[in-house]
């Protein structure tokens, strides 16, 4: 039998055959895509650190790069997959903003805390019955935050975590690793390290082997001993004033009154300006009064993760404040 190929045959081939070979590569083309789809680690919501400027700000010369600085320099932990930033305008606030919330999106917010003051037709301050000044316009950081701040471990719908628990909440999660003695004690219990690992990463992708598994439980003891540095420097920029809680205070249903921190005073970083900033009438920049929120997720098993802002803070000191 002639089973030479010659310019007639491959023709021929090419003729008839042309739609059946498109067919095969089109369908490698999808099983290979299919595969590595399949293979590849999902992002979830609480790998991701997402930093949000709201509509009141305006972004500085570092905010678009920041992200891909943030990974770069390998700011966060290990389980930290992806970092982004968005700036909100005021078109697209209301519609964005919360859709990003509505699907667990989000892990800080830069906003402002500037309240406008209502002034008599002279000029003077007008004035409450009780001889405080009334207030006209209230600030961005109360209108994001005030009502929805939450203090409480039970999962809530709450929006922003109160900053002070936040901080209080962090100490009580280093002391299931480190023990009452926490900042006296160097390492961190084995099992537990163990234990919070395979809780939060046992179904990830990246740690199919044992020794993969091995090697993240070691990046995980890694994770809460930067923490623990971590917290201890961001703790000594509260005492030190260089950080302070924005407190309001409001009133329950039943006429009790209520304080919350609502965010974090970052305004006394000298170069914070750089990042994001806001404006008064004359168009002269401001970064006194910037706060930054702590968005509040039910990272549920990767609760763990919701601490990175203590990271992201002592950050922004060293790169804009010392």
């Amino acid at each position: 039998m002639d089973a030479r190929i010659t310019k007639h045959r491959l023709a021929n081939l090419i003729s008839y055959d042309w739609l059946k070979m498109l067919v095969v590569i089109a369908a490698a083309v999808l099983l290979v895509i299919l595969i590595f789809l399949m293979s590849a680690t999902r992002v979830t919501n609480a790998q991701t650190f997402t930093i949000y400027a709201y509509t009141d700000l305006t972004a500085g010369a570092d905010f678009n790069s920041f992200p891909d600085r943030l990974k770069e320099e390998g700011v966060f932990s290990y389980d930290i997959l992806e970092t982004k930033s968005e700036k909100f305008s005021d078109n697209s606030a209301y519609d964005l903003f919360d859709l990003r919330r509505t699907t667990g999106e989000g892990t800080v917010l830069f906003v402002s805390d500037v309240r406008v003051y209502a002034t008599n037709e002279d000029g003077s301050p007008a004035l409450n019955e009780d001889g405080s000044q009334k207030i006209e316009q209230e600030s961005a950081l109360y209108s994001v935050a005030m009502g929805s701040a939450i203090a409480t471990d039970t999962p809530t719908s709450g929006t922003v975590y109160d900053s002070k628990f936040y901080l209080a909440s962090c100490e009580a999660y280093l002391k299931e690793f480190f023990g009452e003695n926490w900042k006296e004690n160097a390492a961190p219990d084995e099992a537990a390290v163990r234990t919070s690992f395979l809780s939060r990463n046992q179904n990830d992708k990246r740690y199919r082997t044992q020794e993969s598994r091995e090697a993240g439980i070691e990046d995980e003891r890694q994770r809460l001993l930067d923490l623990k540095e971590d917290y201890l420097f961001v703790t000594a920029l509260f005492e030190n004033g260089t950080f302070t809680h924005t407190e309001y205070e409001g009133k329950n249903e039943d006429g009790t009154t209520f304080t919350s921190a609502l965010g974090v005073n970052v305004g006394k970083l000298p170069r914070i300006g750089d990042l994001v900033y806001y404006t008064d009438d004359a168009e002269a920049r401001h970064t006194e009064r910037l706060n930054l929120v702590i968005l509040y997720n039910n990272f549920k098993e990767a609760m763990g993760l919701r601490f990175e802002p203590v990271t992201f803070l002592r950050y922004l000191y060293e790169e804009y404040g010392a």
